[in-house]
Formats: C-alpha cells, sequence, structure tokens
C-alpha cells in the first residue's frame, strides 16, 4: 500500500496514477497516516508535502516528498527519500515510488 498525505486536488492526481499502474492506495491526513503508518501493516511508501510530520517514524518508512520548494531538513531521518518536486507528471511520480521502494545497494 502507498499511504498518501497531500491536498486534495493532488491526491485525486495520485490515486488515479498509482492505481493506474496497480497500486494499493490510502488517501489519508497526517493524523490518519501516522497510526496506518504504526499499524503493522506492510506499506510500500509515504507520499507527502509535510514528511516533518512523520519524522518519529522516518527510519522505517520510504518517503516520497513532494514540494515546489524543497526543504533539505525536511527529509531529516529518512533513509530512503526522494524529492520530487512540483509540478510533476504521472512517469515521475511512479519512477520516484520506484526508487525509494527498492533500495539500491552500494
Amino acid at each position: 500500500m502507498v499511504v498518501i498525505v497531500e491536498d486534495s486536488f493532488i491526491r485525486a492526481f495520485m490515486r488515479t496514477v498509482l492505481t493506474r499502474a496497480g497500486h494499493r492506495t490510502a488517501e489519508v491526513d497526517v493524523r490518519e497516516g501516522m497510526n496506518l503508518l504504526s499499524s503493522g501493516e506492510h506499506i510500500k511508501a509515504l507520499i507527502t508535502n509535510t514528511p516533518a510530520a512523520f519524522r518519529s517514524i522516518a527510519a522505517s518508512i520510504p518517503l516520497v516528498y513532494t514540494t515546489s520548494c524543497p526543504d533539505p531538513e525536511a527529509t531529516q531521518g529518512f533513509q530512503h527519500c526522494r524529492v520530487l518536486q512540483k509540478p510533476f507528471h504521472a512517469g515521475q511520480l511512479l519512477d520516484a515510488l520506484k526508487e525509494v521502494s527498492v533500495p539500491v545497494l552500494p
């Protein structure tokens, strides 16, 4: 499952792209996202524009950070992270998800 915490317009776009590519999604707010991410359910990645809200579990979840103005400190603690600068297209979203979901070994 891919957890999406974003504004409603972006969330709808992401849901369409990801479900067409065969991913299961959950579109949630920050509180619901934290509950879901802490539930023990297998989560492929978190896609959000508010990564700092999830810093307490950063080490255990791959992140796609969507933003128009990247803040390098926002991704602190996330081991598998990709910044996806807005605006982006469907292919870039899928590439970013693939990149964080399959860690590259040195």
